[in-house]
């Protein structure tokens, strides 16, 4: 027990990720997490390398479509020994950057381990596992400086970072595995900056505009994130301007003539912006607020059940969803987690306008990550193809789909903690019995994902 007692929170999150990853990296198989294709081309994109795609697939000579969408279909065993030791087909100038996109930005840790392993010239097998490592590598150092910064509830945190989910998404192509613990680590900034002793001042306030920036271009409705800083007092920021200090006190005075202007300015950028899909959306949304309330509705309980068992585990091309039962117990525990105090830890309390905040927070983030897909909705049920280039009346086309579709859990895993968060910590444990409870229920976990993923892609 003195052992599980001299455990940091922080080192034993950090290496059950890398253990669980590099297990569900090998355990999901090549072509197996969603869209990985589409992945790989849009990292060859943004390296401005023609075919780049095509090139990996050819060379890495597994059957893409062979399990992709077919349940029942195994892992060809003796394709799979084979693709470890084949040789490249491509040249390695063939595959260098012909120049940066911006665009590099969304899966920067894996194009790092890709680019690594094509240099060298490893079988393009390993070339992928290497780009899964190093977004797994980038997973774990960011969430371990997130736990480091997080104040409150890190158990929470922590526990959510290893859903198997989120593991199977940052061991992967994907740029979930940038997006993900970027999100937590704005998250456990944010409450940093609520409650340490440091002033908040101009660096404080860039790099989290910075982080938040970052966050918004890879995927747009998690640009809410920002209403967290609603949670930080006035009185803490201190922003210098020469010899001037623009403080808490001087802020609390133009507070409400500030947001007077900046909502006069917002409804002019709107209205100028008028035919953005969003705005279409969001607009066609509140004048048919009837309807959309009942798409919503609609979505929860058509997909309700998928949606929260795709956020815990529904591992490959969600066609290997964890039992409800298991992925309950993962919830109950969560709750559990949250109504723990550690008697060794320091002690925070959210306040009432904490807890409004973070539940404003969760309000706007889901009904935005869901309005997400309508436009995606609208123009498979109406037009066979997300690509169409058909057009349609927003307030016309809601009242023509029955529900939201295409929705994955994963797209609520980035704030899923915040659920957690307002909690009251009415249970008091010692470090030593949490950490012990933390990590026998994260084994027993993972050892019921492991016999799914070989049951599902490697015994015949």
């Amino acid at each position: 027990m003195s052992l599980v007692k001299k455990f940091q929170i922080e080192k034993l999150t950090v290496t059950l990720i890398i253990i669980f990853g590099i297990i569900m990296s090998f355990l999901v198989p090549t072509w197996q997490t969603p869209d990985e294709f589409t992945h790989i081309w849009m990292i060859g994109d943004s390296l401005r390398i023609r075919n780049f795609d095509k090139k990996i697939e050819e060379s890495i000579a597994l059957d893409r479509e062979r399990v992709e969408f077919n349940y029942d279909e195994k892992i060809d065993i003796n394709d799979q020994i084979a693709s470890f030791t084949a040789r490249p087909t491509y040249s390695r100038e063939e595959m260098l950057p012909q120049g940066v996109s911006i665009t590099l930005i969304k899966h920067f840790s894996a194009t790092l381990g890709i680019l690594l392993g094509i240099l060298i010239g490893i079988p393009t097998y390993w070339v992928l596992q290497l780009g899964e490592l190093f977004a797994l590598l980038f997973y774990a150092i960011v969430c371990y400086y997130a736990l480091k910064l997080m104040p409150i509830k890190k158990e929470v945190l922590a526990v959510v970072m290893l859903f198997p989910m989120a593991l199977q998404q940052a061991a992967s192509l994907n740029y979930d595995a940038v997006l993900i613990p970027l999100c937590f680590f704005f998250v456990a900034y944010i409450f940093h900056l609520r409650y340490s002793n440091d002033r908040v001042g101009i660096r404080q306030i860039i790099f989290a505009l910075c982080l938040g920036g970052v966050i918004t271009y890879i995927k747009f409705p998690y640009i809410l994130f920002f209403i967290l800083v609603f949670i930080i007092p006035l009185e803490k920021i201190e922003i210098c301007f020469g010899n001037k200090i623009l403080g808490g006190e001087l802020l609390k005075k133009i507070r409400f003539p500030f947001l007077i202007i900046f909502g006069i300015v917002g409804f002019f950028v709107i209205y100028l912006m008028r035919h953005n899909k969003w705005i279409q959306i969001v607009y066609g949304f509140i004048i048919e607020w009837r309807r959309g309330l009942y798409l919503f509705l609609q979505t929860g309980k058509t997909w309700g059940e998928f949606l929260v068992i795709s956020t815990v585990g529904n591992f490959g091309w969600l066609d290997t969803p964890m039992l409800l039962g298991a992925v309950i117990s993962v919830i109950v525990f969560l709750i559990t987690v949250s109504l723990i105090r550690n008697t060794d830890q320091k002690q925070y309390y959210l306040r009432k306008w904490d807890i409004f905040i973070i539940i404003v927070t969760i309000i706007a983030m889901i009904v935005f990550t869901t309005l997400s897909l309508v436009d995606h909705t609208i123009k498979v049920i109406l037009f066979g193809s997300e690509g169409s280039p058909n057009i349609y009346n927003i307030r016309e086309a809601v009242y023509q789909i029955p529900y939201i579709g295409g929705l994955q859990g994963r797209y609520y895993l980035p704030f899923v903690c915040l659920f957690f968060l307002p909690y009251p910590r009415v249970i008091q444990v010692k470090k030593e019995i949490v950490n012990a409870l933390f990590i026998v229920l994260e084994i027993i976990l993972y050892i019921y994902v492991v016999w799914m993923l070989v049951n599902r892609y490697w015994i015949p």
